[in-house]
């Protein structure tokens, strides 16, 4: 089957459409439906006759040889048959109207032709025109109420004024139904791209995602960029707009000014549009507008139409930068929300956040990973804000990071964790001791300044577990940096993790113990140093667990004052050791006194002493029998209040003691003013006793000062006959310690004081 496509200068007379014209080519077999494009004729509307009949498709060349539409002349595809038209159609969507023929291969081919137009190929927008010279053939009527047919004539009834009529009014229908099937796929692709970016999290990703959508809208290659301005200021003016999106030729010009961009046409389009905050139309390109937020920054998009734009395009294009500014709206938004998740509004550098998003996948590689984690500190910081004031502290931050950043450069990832401390992230080789001491001299006004500083590196291929059990564990590093070493870096050791972990366990099983009763006291007991009686006892804390074994106190003492566990655990030593004074009274030792230790955190809550006289009351416990130790930083801590606290203590009746004594800083004129009944010398004074040089001058002196001051001196930790011949020599009236007596359970400790008194009867 071949086509022809023609169009002719002959015109008819008289409206008399059966003229003829010239005999075809030698080579073109009349009749075959064969067609070809008249190169020398501009591309105008396309019509197709389909028809068997050769003598009406050549006099309906010659018909339409001088019809216009628009200005321009039409271009005519012919067919024979339903099937060859069939295929043309299917090739080609640029047929505006076809004129069929009703009889041709079959009595109703043309109306399968319809059928298969509407309903196979799916094809709306094309119109119909139905001749037919056999009229009656057809069932016309119902054809046309069940078909999209356009109009129909008999052969016979057609002039060259009708026919124009005809087809100037089946044009003019298509060319509406098209502008209307094109606005409405428009449409879509701009629904579609503003459901596609709104998922956009970077003006990056922003960017791609415009240039893309624009050109599937203008059915163009991908040829263009995205330049984004932050405001309408002088020093960032529109040529200090950013490139952050290209594509095509242009892809090489992201993150560049658009000042740099040398294409000075395009450049001086984007400029423009960017000062009148409008769209800048051109001949071949298409500039547009994003006006963005009020307080964000505002975009424009230049992209190569390689053609003028028609109206339809152009609304398309209004609706389209409208319906995507609100996608640069929530970028810019998300951008903003991302600055204030993961970056330091101080230092503008990345915050524990970001660090925390950076170091998950590192942890998800395997091993080796060649990454480690610095972790850096200041000492001075607290100290310089408490002094100088916050303005001062904030200039050391600021100083501290710009020294990080010369000393850690990219890749290195330096954030700042909380208040004056930073983490650094990267290969383990660039986070050593050199690095650190590099940190320690800074650039002053007056030459250099040096800073103090504790840092400690945690090495990921030795490391198991979470990024944010990795940030908690460099903090802990921090913590120990100087018991460890004082100066240096200090490293993770692979059982920090494992000695975490136990003390974890650890801290949830006191927990339970203080629940089911496990935790119970022994009484140590004080000695008159020169008649041997015991005269009062230490309340210690005990955990026994279910199966018989023993937790150190030295290993849940600390742990409970550092998970707020002591606060019960203090509670219950206090009922317990009120129980055994109850016992110890109704076994007729009235005059025996226990002590218990009290921590600070027990001693600053409110109501302490409210909840002491309270306990004390219930068992009937004279609150004289019952001494309250602290130790001499607590005592010396907070010396207002904890003075009147004690004060407040002493007027209800106990007695104070200050236990440890000499191994904190006190002011002896505070300790003059204190409250105080007993003064407890530390068992490390007593070991001195009997060692060559000085030996025991600080014991000596404790002993002396607690004469002066009228208290009762206690010596803890008399081991050997020795210390206690010493203590007795010297004045000290009363000791405990192994050479007496182990701590012991209360009826081991009423069987001692029974036979004491047996022992005195005799």
């Amino acid at each position: 089957m071949a086509v022809k496509e023609e169009s002719g200068q002959v015109s008819a007379e008289d409206g008399d459409l059966f003229a003829f014209e010239a005999e075809p080519d030698e080579g073109e077999v009349p009749g075959t439906g064969a067609a070809t494009a008249a190169a020398s004729l501009p591309v105008g509307f396309t019509i197709l006759s389909v028809d068997d009949d050769p003598e009406f498709q050549r006099s309906l060349r010659l018909a339409l040889a001088n019809f216009t539409f628009h200005d321009a002349p039409i271009r005519i595809l012919s067919a024979n048959s339903a099937g060859a038209a069939a295929r043309l159609l299917a090739e080609s969507e640029e047929i505006a109207l076809v004129i069929l023929d009703v009889v041709m291969e079959t009595d109703d081919a043309g109306l399968r032709l319809v059928r298969s137009i509407r309903e196979v190929l799916g094809n709306a927008e094309v119109r119909v025109v139905l001749v037919t010279g056999q009229p009656g053939l057809a069932p016309m009527k119902q054809s046309l109420s069940q078909l999209d047919i356009s109009d129909y004539w008999l052969k016979t009834d057609l002039t060259v004024e009708r026919l124009h009529g005809i087809l100037m009014s089946n044009l003019r229908t298509w060319e509406q139904i098209r502008a209307l099937s094109r606005a409405r796929k428009g449409l879509q692709v701009i629904v579609e791209a503003g459901n596609c970016l709104t998922r956009s999290r970077s003006l990056s990703d922003f960017s791609h995602r415009v240039m893309l959508e624009l050109s599937r809208l203008l059915g163009v290659a991908p040829e263009g960029l995205v330049c984004v301005a932050d405001d309408g200021s002088e020093e960032h003016g529109p040529l200090q707009a950013r490139i952050v999106g290209a594509a095509g030729q242009l892809a090489g010009t992201i993150d560049m000014a658009l000042s740099d961009l040398h294409q000075d046409e395009i450049r001086e389009s984007l400029v423009r549009a960017l000062t009148s905050r409008s769209h800048v139309d051109g001949v071949t390109s298409q500039v547009l507008f994003f006006p963005g937020a009020e307080d964000g920054p505002h975009a424009a998009t230049y992209i190569a139409t390689g053609r003028v734009l028609d109206p339809t395009e152009h609304e398309l294009l209004r609706v389209f930068s409208a319906h995507i500014n609100s996608g640069l709206i929530n970028v810019a938004l998300n951008s903003r929300l991302d600055r204030v998740a993961y970056e330091d509004s101080l230092l503008s550098l990345p915050n524990a956040n970001a660090m925390l998003r950076a170091l998950a996948p590192v942890l998800e590689q395997p091993v080796p990973r060649d990454r480690a984690i610095l972790f850096v500190e200041l000492d001075q910081y607290a100290a310089s804000c408490l002094a100088l004031g916050v303005e001062q502290g904030n200039l050391m931050l600021q100083k501290m990071a710009a020294r990080l950043l010369t000393v850690f450069p990219a890749p290195c990832l330096v954030a700042r964790l909380h208040d004056d401390t930073f983490a650094i992230l990267g290969q383990r080789a660039r986070l050593g001791h050199d690095q650190v001491e590099q940190l320690e001299l800074m650039d002053g006004e007056d030459g250099q300044d040096f800073i103090s500083l504790r840092a400690a590196r945690l090495d990921l291929d030795a490391y198991e577990g979470s990024a944010a059990a990795a940030m908690a564990l460099g903090s802990l590093l921090l913590r120990r940096s100087p018991i460890k070493s004082g100066v240096g870096l200090v490293e993770y050791e692979a059982c920090e993790e494992q000695i975490l972990n136990q003390r974890f366990t650890r801290s949830r099983e006191l927990s339970r113990a203080l629940r089911c009763d496990q935790i119970s006291i022994e009484l140590q007991p004080q000695l008159d140093i020169c008649t041997g009686q015991v005269i009062a006892a230490e309340a210690l804390a005990r955990w026994t667990r279910e199966d018989g074994t023993r937790v150190p106190p030295s290993e849940f003492i600390s742990m409970a004052e550092a998970n707020g566990l002591i606060i019960p655990l203090g509670h219950r030593v206090l009922h317990l050791a009120c129980q055994a004074l109850a016992r110890l009274g109704q076994a007729g030792h009235e005059d025996i006194r226990i002590a218990v230790n009290v921590s600070a955190v027990q001693l600053a809550r409110r109501g302490f002493m409210q909840e002491l006289i309270a306990v004390a009351n219930r068992y009937g416990i004279n609150p004289g029998r019952l001494e309250l130790e602290i130790t001499e930083s607590v005592a010396m801590h907070d010396r207002e209040r904890n003075g009147v606290l004690l004060s407040g203590l002493r007027e209800a009746g106990f007695t104070i003691a200050i236990d440890d004594f000499g191994t904190g800083y006190s002011s002896l004129a505070y300790l003059r003013d204190m409250p105080v009944t007993t003064l407890k010398v530390d068992r490390h004074f007593i070991h001195e006793i009997g060692q060559a040089g000085d030996g025991p001058v600080i014991a000596e002196m404790i002993i002396k000062l607690g004469q002066r001051l009228n208290m009762q001196i206690v010596a803890e930790g008399v081991e050997t006959p020795e210390q206690a011949a010493w203590l007795q020599a010297h004045g000290c009236p009363q000791a405990q310690g192994f050479l007496y007596a182990h701590p012991e359970d209360i009826d081991a400790f009423l069987g001692r004081l029974a036979r004491q008194a047996e022992a005195a009867g005799r």
